[in-house]
């Protein structure tokens, strides 16, 4: 086989004369407001700070749910050249992400209003600029993150299951072409068509029949003869096949689409486990001179959906998935393309085969992870909840629709598009056309779609989430492991866990011990479920969320990518023996325990190998087989039952073949002695390029090295070199100092323009500090030059700020205040025998969450009080009732002695509604609940939180 150099091809494409892809993601002008004027080009933008993107509309603290993310307009303008070199050709300007309406202007000319935030668009710029190499152009963007009903997903923010964010938060490109071109899908606008369509079809290990469909346009003012020429080269850059057409005469101002096959022999098939990629370099022609060159990735694989399950290159695979929204503490959505790719890494090293995304098209640096990763995607349309039954907000979606798969087809991640909206009473009429749109973007057996199976006409769908309604239908569930009921508080599950015992959810070992248990039990069902796909974790990781105050805590992962035990449960479902380039899959094994004297004595461990010995202290305790219960798993935990405690070490081995090939060891915890710092770089550089970022986890450590788990020491950092800490210097944001959780927290950085040595200090009262360098690599990839800009003396103070700072939600004021009623001693009127008072005082170690106050009796009142043993100053009380479907209606009470009591709330509510209880008293020793009514059952609760602060 040929090389592209040995057959003179590769010089085309390296020379980027014909196609130019540049970034212009540096040095915008940035303005967070209304400011009227600020589309016109000769506008006075000095004073507006200058950004670099990915960026986001405002930066947000760690814990930003409850409807506390910036909604509302803002400004983008950036100036800039066109090279002389680009004199003649198409010039074009894509954003691959814009919050949620963008209004666009070149030169204060206005070009186009776009709707809808997850999705790329492109303008054709070439009439609007000069290429002349000093013209001061100015392109404009207006952007307007304000809930809009008729621009999917819709629902107002306030209402929403996750953040809109905003801002240009993906990258923007300039792209230069000759007038006779090959196209962009998403901006050709045709029915399975524009760009590159590249399908498969009589797939085997023998060969594999390659498609390429090429949509040409001349814009040039007299015909053109063009002939396409493809290459599909190896890894090795050998040609493995070629095709080329004949000559085609293209009209002026018209377009062609070249339709041609080629078969490669022996294909190296893409799969999870070996996701081998090949490359498609096509070759435009005007007549015998090369005017286009294009490259596109492609992984040559089969996949059906049936009755039996999913199955790929004629094998059936179970899926084991996990949600991920694309949000990324701090930043919100506007994470850099190297956070993107190490989500992809963590998920993939996680044990997860199949990533949703969760409820929108994801960024294509995610995408491009993926493919190289071997991580498979179901990609839904955007939606969560809502729907419109109105021309507008159904003929975005349908458009929706067509953009993600004209944007992601030729992915060999991409095994299912979800064309509905994500749990959303949608019509019968709606249900038909997203299909048909589907099927018609994507004709062939290589295209599925999913619906939820309650839904009307869901039985015409390839594939649907739920048992299957017809024979051969494949099915698939989109989301477990997580339950509506929890958003209340502790309910009878712990699918919902912290890493530590402080915030909302229970957590800590015993809250993420359980959780990973019930994990367990749900995935072992789901892979023994005949005929089941599999299914997806909701989520992969932690994320905030707008209509509630606390965050959806169901994440493997929290927010600043550290594991919770489930992760580890996850990842031992992989093979040890994988070999996937940039991800590392060997023999793990991990001790789901903090041997602590509070810990449980049966001691689970997580293990992708045969056998585990565990040792305390040296001392064999056991040999252990998986546990034969979970028959189901390819991986199933190990488990050693009444463990007696002794303080000192634990430590598993995890044997193949009598052969040790990993070993985990946990420590009884001492008391905090020093910090260590971790770059979290998952073997992604930082690049200088003045929007990348880089998580550096910071560990609070014994003397021994053992994190301990109940450290929440305040830890400050400081920064030398090019870099910045995001949020730093804003009390607002809170990311430092920071306070660690469960003894550990993370920090992100960064880059500047200028790569170099950056170096990290954390420091924390009474503990050793630490240091860790990082080097932010030089970039070489073009930028779009532009006329030099000077930073303002001072960064803009934004009046919408302030509004918000000084007026934030109600309901987010109870996280800054201190639970004074924890381990308090408490009464009842009455109890249910198992029941008692003070089981339900507050805030209880985290493994007895799921005990309970509950009355003796049905007669009302019923009352309930703690004693706080001291005199306090109050700002209200949280109840977490039991039932989601039962009204409780109380009044809340507060003494100083006892006796006389004031009453200061009045409600009627259920679990779900989990509303705050908000009163400022002083010199306050009792709180008590006076149950009056309820709408069935008893009076019941798990926990009372009572905030305020020592007299």
């Amino acid at each position: 086989m040929n090389t592209l150099d040995e057959l003179g091809i590769s010089q085309e494409f390296e020379t980027k004369v014909h196609r130019n892809k540049l970034s212009f993601n540096q040095n915008w002008r940035f303005f967070r407001g209304d400011i009227q004027g600020s589309e016109e080009a000769k506008f006075d933008d000095s004073a507006w700070e200058i950004v670099h993107l990915p960026h986001t509309v405002r930066v947000e603290p760690a814990h930003c749910s409850g409807g506390l993310n910036y909604l509302g307009i803002s400004w983008y303008r950036r100036h800039f050249y066109v090279d002389k070199a680009y004199n003649g050709q198409k010039i074009f300007v894509e954003f691959e992400g814009a919050k949620h309406t963008a209004d666009v202007w070149i030169n204060g000319k206005h070009l186009s209003t776009h709707y809808g935030g997850y999705l790329p668009f492109t303008l054709d710029i070439t009439d609007h600029v000069t290429a002349d190499g000093e013209t001061d152009h100015v392109i404009v963007v207006k952007l307007d993150n304000s809930d809009m009903p008729d621009v999917p997903p819709g629902k107002p923010q306030g209402e929403l299951d996750f953040c809109y964010y905003g801002g240009l938060y993906r990258n923007v490109w300039l792209h230069t072409t000759d007038k006779l071109h090959i196209t962009d899908a998403v901006y050709a606008n045709q029915q399975a068509g524009g760009g590159l369509f590249i399908t498969y079809s009589d797939v085997s290990s023998l060969k594999a029949q390659v498609n390429i469909q090429t949509h040409i346009s001349n814009e040039y003012e007299i015909p053109k003869a063009c002939s396409v020429t493809h290459y599909i080269v190896n890894d090795n850059n050998e040609v493995v096949s070629k095709v080329s057409s004949s000559l085609h005469n293209i009209d002026q101002r018209k377009d062609h689409t070249f339709t041609q096959s080629v078969t490669v022999s022996e294909p190296k098939l893409w799969h999870p486990n070996h996701p081998y990629l090949y490359t498609v370099y096509t070759v435009l022609y005007d007549s015998d001179v090369v005017v286009d060159t294009y490259e596109t990735r492609i992984g040559i694989r089969h996949i059906r959906f049936d009755g039996e399950g999913f199955h790929i290159n004629g094998t059936l695979m179970k899926l084991i998935g996990a949600n991920r929204h694309q949000e990324y503490v701090y930043v919100g959505d506007a994470l850099s393309d190297s956070l993107h790719r190490r989500d992809a890494i963590k998920l993939r090293e996680g044990g997860f085969t199949i990533i949703r995304t969760g409820h929108y098209p994801q960024s294509p640096a995610f995408m491009d992870a993926c493919d190289e990763l071997g991580l498979m995607c179901i990609v839904p349309t955007p939606g969560w909840q809502w729907f419109r039954d109105n021309d507008t907000f159904k003929e975005r979606s349908y458009q929706d629709i067509r953009e993600m798969i004209r944007y992601h087809r030729n992915r060999p991640s991409i095994v299912l598009w979800e064309p509905i909206l994500n749990e959303t009473d949608y019509s019968e009429q709606y249900t038909r056309t997203a299909l048909e749109v589907t099927h018609a973007e994507y004709p062939g057996d290589q295209c599925y779609a999913a619906c939820d199976n309650y839904r009307i006409a869901a039985t015409h769908y390839d594939v649907v989430y739920g048992a299957a309604l017809r024979d051969h239908q494949g099915s698939f569930i989109r989301e477990w492991g997580d339950h509506y009921l929890e958003q209340a508080g502790p309910r009878h599950t712990h699918l919902r866990c912290s890493r530590g015992t402080r915030d909302f959810y229970p957590g800590g070992e015993s809250g993420m011990l359980q959780s990973s248990k019930e994990r367990t039990d749900i995935l072992n069902n789901i892979l023994a479920t005949k005929g089941l796909s599999g299914g997806a974790l909701w989520t992969g990781i932690d994320t905030n969320r707008g209509y509630y105050d606390n965050i959806a805590a169901c994440g493997a992962l929290d927010l600043y990518r550290l594991p919770k035990y489930s992760y580890y449960l996850f990842q031992s479902q992989s093979e040890p023996d994988l070999q996937i380039s940039g991800i590392r899959t060997t023999p793990m094994v991990f001790i789901a325990n903090d041997w602590t004297l509070a810990s449980t004595r049966d001691i689970t461990v997580y293990c992708n190998c045969e056998r585990i010995r565990l040792y305390l202290n040296g001392r064999l305790l056991g040999v252990k087989k998986p546990d034969a219960s979970y028959g189901s798993m390819p991986h199933a935990p190990f488990i050693f039952e009444g463990v007696e405690w002794e303080p000192g070490k634990l430590m598993a081995e995890a044997i193949v073949d009598d052969v040790i090939v990993a070993t985990h060891s946990v420590m009884t915890p001492g008391t905090p002695d020093y910090l260590t710092l971790s770059v979290d770089d998952c073997g992604v550089d930082l690049k200088a390029d003045g929007s990348d970022l880089i998580m550096v986890h910071v560990y609070v450590r014994d003397a021994n090295g053992t994190v301990v788990p109940d450290a929440y020491n305040k830890i400050e950092f400081q920064l030398t070199g090019p870099a910045e800490i995001v949020g730093d210097g804003d009390s607002r944001v809170g990311s430092n100092p920071v306070e660690a959780e469960a003894g550990a927290i993370g920090v992100l950085i960064r880059a500047t323009k200028e790569p170099g040595l950056i170096t990290l200090l954390a420091e924390s009262d009474g503990l050793k500090s630490a240091t860790v360098e990082i080097i932010s690599q030089p970039i070489s990839k073009p930028f779009v030059p532009g006329k030099s800009q000077v930073p303002p003396d001072r960064k803009p103070e934004y009046e919408v700020d302030q509004i918000a700072f000084f007026s934030p939600p109600s309901s987010r004021y109870w996280e800054h205040w201190t639970d004074v009623a924890i381990n308090k001693p408490a009464k009842a009127s009455s109890e249910l025998p198992g029941c008692s008072a003070s089981q339900a005082t507050s805030n209880i170690i985290a493994d007895r969450w799921s005990e309970r106050w509950s009355a003796g009796n049905n007669e009302l009142p019923q009352w309930w009080k703690v004693d706080l043993e001291g005199f306090y100053e109050l700002d209200g009380c949280k109840i977490y009732w039991e039932s989601d479907n039962t009204e409780y209606e109380y009044q809340v009470e507060v003494s100083s002695g006892d006796i006389h009591w004031k009453a200061v709330a009045f409600q009627r509510q259920t679990g779900q509604e989990m509303g705050m209880d908000e009163f400022h008293e002083a010199g306050i020793r009792y709180v008590r609940i006076v149950m009056t009514d309820v709408s069935k059952g008893l009076p019941s609760f798990y926990v009372v939180k009572v905030f305020g602060k020592e007299m």
